[in-house]
């Protein structure tokens, strides 16, 4: 469904990716792991249409990819972005109901299916309901980040970019997240991309995982047994660090 073809990106004389091949199929979770500064969310920003690749190309349904504001409506409303920071992507003097709408007017108007207010909150976490006509201000920060799911799934969308979703939020929130984004994959058929670097969030339910290290992915696989059929040093580190923190976490 998704498929990143070769593409090299650099700001300056900093080169940030370099032959970059990816592919996700229609309801796969896909974990992009590595450490800060090594190109996740640059790759993430050039599927979505924020930054534009230096080369290689970006295929969504058999249709090539340009920027964002090249974008028809449709191909936009199905791939959706979580940032990282819940804070800043929300407006504070906004209500949850005020928030959503802008969503759903946008679909409306572009005679674009759509989710309702009661539904997809419902979905995601009905205790938002008791917020609805309450400014953003007063919600936690888990709470606003399943306010961004909300607002993506809204749009009824094939693809979720999760950034590094988790890493402004407190271990509790965290899973809480990651098993919201496991159900909207099983249940809904969207498939995920979670983006990040902390290892003790690497969830084992994902179907695959692609290594980043300086801009390259190193190592591409399928999750279950990838433990034991990493190539490079640095992956199993990686994943080493993972199965550790599992063991840790069981005693």
């Amino acid at each position: 469904m998704l498929e990143v073809i070769k593409v090299s990106k650099s700001y300056g004389s900093k080169q940030v990716l370099t032959d970059v091949n990816i592919r996700v199929e229609a309801g796969e979770s896909t974990a992009i792991i590595g450490e800060s500064g090594s190109g996740k969310t640059t790759l993430a920003k050039i599927i979505i249409g924020i930054e534009k690749q230096d080369a290689g190309r970006v295929i969504f349904d058999d249709e090539e990819l340009n920027v964002l504001k090249r974008r028809n409506f449709e191909n936009c409303s199905k791939i959706q972005y979580i940032f990282q920071d819940p804070y800043g992507a929300l407006e504070n003097n906004y209500t949850l109901k005020q928030t959503l709408n802008e969503t759903i007017k946008i679909c409306k108007r572009n005679k674009h299916k759509c989710m309702d207010i009661v539904e997809v909150l419902s979905y995601v976490d009905e205790n938002l309901l008791e917020y609805l006509n309450k400014d953003i201000s007063i919600l936690s920060g888990g709470q606003r980040q399943k306010l961004c799911i909300a607002r993506a799934l809204i749009m009824k969308p094939k693809i979720i970019i999760a950034d590094e979703c988790t890493s402004m939020l407190d271990k509790k929130s965290s899973l809480e997240i990651l098993k919201l984004l496991d159900r909207i994959k099983l249940e809904q058929g969207v498939s995920i991309i979670s983006i990040l670097h902390e290892i003790d969030f690497i969830n084992d339910t994902w179907d695959n995982v692609a290594v980043f290290k300086d801009g390259e992915i190193i190592e591409y696989g399928k999750f279950k047994g990838f433990n034991d059929n990493c190539s490079q040093e640095y992956s199993k580190k990686l994943v080493d660090a993972f199965y550790y923190f599992k063991k840790e976490e069981k005693m």
